[in-house]
């Protein structure tokens, strides 16, 4: 009986170890191909790193203002903007709503500004129909020439030298 049961699980080692040897696949990742996903989800992600990076720089900032209005309004004896004992749960809440909704701005301008530029650089190329620079279009990119065969490169190298 135990002789079974070493010999089972010494067959069921073996296949993995096999199955493992043989059936190997690659599991690298690949990087992003520039079409890989649509222009939409493009400005959408950039949307989303920019409302919420500038999300505590922004609340930092609404709190300063907000305890400086409190001081010079005289509702507050002290200036000290860090100190958020001060603040009630509304004062605190209304602190965070303000700036959620001034990043979201800043996101959302962000979004216009590009969409603007982008919409400006498609009527230039629709309105030229010849060549633009690849340097006042940000967003082009430089497809290689055929290449030529390998016996005329190898002439043209002889020749060079």
């Amino acid at each position: 009986m135990k002789n079974k049961r070493i010999f089972a699980a010494f067959i069921i080692f073996l296949f993995f170890a096999v199955e493992n040897c043989f059936c190997q696949t690659n599991t690298s990742p690949e990087p992003y191909s520039d079409d890989e996903f649509p222009q939409f989800m493009l400005d959408l992600r950039r949307f989303e790193i920019i409302t919420l990076g500038s999300m505590p720089f922004i609340t930092l900032n609404s709190s300063i203002v907000y305890n400086g209005y409190k001081f010079a309004t005289g509702k507050s004896d002290t200036f000290n903007p860090l100190a958020t004992a001060d603040y009630s749960q509304d004062e605190m809440e209304n602190i965070i709503i303000t700036s959620l909704c001034i990043s979201a701005g800043i996101g959302l301008t962000d979004y216009i500004v590009n969409l603007v530029k982008r919409s400006r650089i498609n009527r230039r190329l629709r309105q030229q129909d010849s060549n633009i620079s690849i340097e006042e279009n940000p967003d082009a990119v430089r497809i290689p020439l055929p290449s030529k065969d390998s016996s005329d490169i190898t002439e043209s190298q002889s020749e060079a030298e």
